[in-house]
C-alpha cells in the first residue's frame, strides 16, 4: 500500500487487547487537511475505518474514535476495546483538500 501525501502504517497483533491509540504526525497540517484511517487484516481485504472524526465505516463507529489535535500536529485513532479480530495493519492517509492522493 502506498499513498501520495502524508501516510503511515501500524501493525496491531492479536495479542493486543483493551484500549489502543495509534498516532500519526504528518509533515504539514493545514486548516483543510483531511485524515483517513484504513486497516488490512490477515485475509487481505482493505477496510475503511473513518474520515476525520465524524464519518465512520460500517461497524467502526462504536469502538473506534478518530481525533485531530492541531496544536500537536497529530492525528490519533483510538480503539476503545481492541479484540483479537482487530489484528491488522492500520494505515493513515492525510492530505489537503486541494491535493490529490491515491491508495494503490
Amino acid at each position: 500500500l502506498s499513498c501520495r501525501g502524508d501516510c503511515g502504517s501500524f501493525l496491531l497483533s492479536a495479542a493486543v487487547t483493551g484500549q489502543v491509540a495509534l498516532e500519526q504526525q504528518p509533515r504539514e497540517v493545514t486548516v483543510n487537511y483531511l485524515m483517513y484511517w484504513y486497516r488490512q487484516g490477515p485475509r487481505g481485504s482493505l477496510e475503511w475505518i473513518c474520515r476525520d472524526s465524524y464519518s465512520y465505516g460500517e461497524g467502526f463507529q462504536d469502538r473506534f474514535k478518530a481525533r485531530k489535535d492541531s496544536s500537536q500536529n497529530s492525528y490519533t485513532l483510538q480503539i476503545l476495546a481492541a479484540e483479537p479480530g482487530d489484528a491488522a495493519t492500520y494505515y493513515f492517509s492525510g492530505h489537503g483538500i486541494s491535493t490529490a492522493w491515491d491508495l494503490y
